[in-house]
């Protein structure tokens, strides 16, 4: 029983650990989560909604990230 809940546990952070490029695809880009803080900072001013989406793509993009 503890095998069995020490391996949902693992699975469970491994898993969440993948969940932030779900949806990213990026070959010898910067680092995901440096790219995203960055991008997260340049956007933060913007008004919610399309056109932060489209800038925070399009800055997720100069870092080599897209979205597929």
């Amino acid at each position: 029983m503890r095998l069995r809940l020490l391996s949902v546990v693992v699975f469970a952070f491994l898993a969440a650990g993948c969940a932030h490029e779900r949806g990213w695809t990026g070959e010898g880009a910067t680092p995901f989560d440096t790219a995203q803080a960055q991008c997260d900072a340049k956007t933060r001013d913007l008004a919610a909604g399309k056109p932060r989406e489209d800038a925070f793509d399009d800055c997720m993009a100069e870092h080599g990230w897209k979205r597929p």
